[in-house]
């Protein structure tokens, strides 16, 4: 994927307070008695002062994100530029460039990709007003390094009738025998799979082994367009396997879901109306696991008061609200407002495990998924 540069400048921004400047001044008139004054320089357009920016990496859409920094440039009176990759390459990138690093903040998916950025010593620790108010502590770095933004969770989705109301209650339900080569599951080698992985093993590793040697057995084989090569958050194919009937049921992201049911015009969007959504639990009943995206400021930043604005805003009411819509997840913040997309198929109960408790555990589930493998 080439690299999208975004600079979300207003144009309203660049010319506020500034319109009498751009007008060039007439020189006095002459008079007689005396010599003329010298008629006043002219101030070029292009001398207009440019607005405070900020640097974003991130492997989201900028066409997504550009209304959020939008309205946060009308706030601070800061721009944001958004330079976007694929989530490993501006990972690499970032881990690349060190402390010369023309990011001031990182956008990341994953916790592990949050993890590693952190460990690398690329993120530094800063404070965000009242963030006790806006973001649980569950979802923050103890160290102050990264907050989780928004997030994602994991439904499982049957077409119709064909599995059961309550068969997949809970997620040790995918290891059932009765689902033996009628589930379809996404790649279990993607980042996003270690922190669910993570929390499967709790508090068992043993157990969540067994468990998950279970569902992969059920596990229909996909060809490698539907299967182990789709990125992070991209389950359209499973969607679309469930609707040629490959499978009875799927493990899909709340975020393929929520990008289907918002987009008109894509030619999936009619199947939503069969499928029926369900968001199981951990075994032992504690809640759905949630994928996070965290936001950091970099140890290279020289504009690190403005990244915590930036920060502070999109923890905030307005920020938790656009970015949810933008990224078509969920907001973080309690009580902050669902955008229609992800309400379509109700509420759901989150795990509160803290993801400091996960961050042990990443390595494990790394290793789990390369004995296992096969999701």
């Amino acid at each position: 994927m080439s690299r999208i540069v975004l600079s979300a400048l207003l144009l309203t921004g660049l010319l506020s307070g500034t319109a009498a400047a751009l007008v060039p001044a007439s020189p006095a008139p002459a008079v007689a008695q005396a010599p003329a004054e010298a008629p006043a320089p002219e101030t070029p357009k292009d001398s207009a002062k440019e607005l405070p920016r900020l640097t974003l990496y991130t492997s989201f859409d900028p066409q997504r994100l550009a209304p959020v920094f939008a309205e946060f440039q009308k706030a601070q009176g800061i721009a944001v530029q958004i330079e976007s990759d694929q989530a490993d390459l501006m990972l690499g990138r970032l881990l690349r460039e060190g402390a010369t690093t023309a990011a001031d903040v990182a956008l990341l998916p994953t916790l592990t990709r949050a993890e590693r950025a952190a460990t690398a010593g690329l993120l530094v620790p800063v404070t965000i007003p009242d963030l006790d108010k806006a973001i649980p502590a569950a979802y923050r770095d103890a160290g102050g390094r990264w907050i989780a933004v928004t997030g994602f969770v994991r439904a499982a989705v049957s077409m119709g009738d064909k599995v059961k109301p309550g068969d997949i209650a809970r997620y040790d339900d995918l290891a059932k025998p009765a689902l033996k080569g009628r589930l379809c599951l996404p790649p279990l080698g993607r980042l996003a799979s270690r922190a669910f992985l993570a929390t499967q093993m709790i508090p068992d590793p043993l157990a969540a082994e067994a468990w998950l040697r279970g569902v992969t057995a059920n596990a229909v084989t996909l060809p490698p367009s539907e299967g182990p090569s789709l990125p992070d958050a991209e389950d359209r194919p499973l969607v679309q396997a469930l609707v040629d009937g490959k499978c009875d049921a799927a493990l899909i992201g709340s975020r393929t879901l929520a990008r289907l049911a918002d987009k008109g015009d894509d030619p999936l969007r009619p199947a939503l109306d069969k499928l029926t959504v369900t968001f199981p639990v951990i075994g032992d009943g504690r809640g759905t696991p949630v994928e996070v995206v965290t936001i950091g400021a970099t140890q290279a930043t020289g504009r690190r008061e403005a990244a915590v604005k930036l920060i502070t805003f999109l923890t905030g009411d307005t920020g938790q609200r656009l970015l949810a819509e933008a990224l078509w997840g969920y907001p973080l913040k309690p009580g902050t407002p669902l955008s229609n997309p992800v309400t379509r198929w109700g509420p759901f109960k989150a795990d509160p495990t803290p993801l400091s408790t996960l961050l042990p555990l990443l390595p494990q589930a790394a290793a789990l998924a390369e004995r296992v493998g096969g999701m």
